[in-house]
């Protein structure tokens, strides 16, 4: 089964807001549900200076004639919202958590663009720790494909069960280009979700966040992301780039963490990025650039 709509230019977000804040839905889809297809689409997008502006602020961003890398993601988001608050999709927005985003983006998107921008959901998958939907946005540009997000979400079990982990791998074949402290003020997620619109309550203060199980307050995973690529960026590779980035321990609001970006050694097209606590001993971000032919 397939469901889509099509708007002139992004639609707005007071209605999902208020079917979300009014959702009946289950946090978790019942066994054996079959995921429909899930499609809304804007004709025709242009970009707010103004609002592209506070983005590059609060995540550290220097000003460029192109867009960086992540932001088409907040660009999107009314449509996002389209997607989950859609009748057919079958749990609640709610309380669910980013585990994972892919990034291709095949050439620079200047910030006087006009865009066409499409979000698709039409995948459930069953793990041990709760159910994974993958949020698809793309972007064309006169008929060209330009860029494309796959945002994979996590309904999690209430059952007691622990999101996968890796440690900070010691590799030989890693050439550190960088590293530094990064600082994140406690109203980080407020100011983040203001620009995004992504007012998840796990992000805003930490008597919300502790409804969802978290100690407190959670810095969005794609403020960190835009953050650790904006660091980065002038060790990236020319031509068409992928950012393949991986989500594991909550960013924890206040906080410092440490960012290094290192180089393959044997590829000179893969640079590694990663965000870790002070010690360097637990990752909170892994990301990794690689070009796509």
């Amino acid at each position: 089964m397939m469901f889509k709509q099509t708007h002139a230019s992004l639609p707005s977000m007071v209605w999902p807001y208020c079917k979300v804040l009014s959702s009946r839905k289950p946090m978790l889809a019942a066994d054996g549900l079959v995921m429909p297809s899930i499609s809304v689409e804007a004709a025709k997008v242009r970009i707010s200076a103004a609002h592209l502006r506070r983005y590059r602020d609060i995540c550290g961003l220097s000003d460029a004639a192109v867009l960086p890398h992540a932001y088409l993601h907040v660009l999107a988001m009314p449509l996002h919202m389209r997607v989950f608050v859609h009748e057919a999709f079958p749990v609640k927005v709610l309380g669910l958590v980013h585990l994972r985003n892919v990034i291709r983006q095949w050439r620079p998107i200047h910030a006087d663009a006009v865009l066409r921008l499409a979000v698709e959901c039409s995948t459930l998958r069953e793990t041990e720790i709760g159910q994974e939907y993958d949020l698809v946005t793309r972007a064309w540009q006169g008929g060209e494909l330009v860029w494309e997000e796959v945002s994979t979400m996590l309904a999690r079990r209430t059952a007691p069960g622990k999101r996968p982990s890796i440690e900070r791998a010691q590799r030989d074949d890693l050439r550190m280009i960088s590293e530094q402290v990064i600082h994140a003020a406690a109203n980080t997620g407020r100011r983040y979700a203001f620009v995004s619109g992504d007012f998840n309550p796990i992000h805003l203060f930490d008597r919300t966040a502790q409804a969802f199980q978290f100690k407190q307050t959670v810095a969005h995973g794609m403020w960190s992301l835009a953050r650790c690529i904006g660091l980065a960026e002038a060790a990236f590779p020319e031509g068409p780039i992928e950012l393949d980035a991986c989500f594991k321990l909550p960013i924890y609001l206040p906080g410092e963490f440490v960012f290094r970006s290192q180089r393959n050694e044997q590829d000179a097209g893969c640079v590694d990025l990663s965000l870790t606590t002070p010690k360097g001993d637990r990752l909170h971000l892994v990301v990794r650039c690689t070009t796509m032919s």
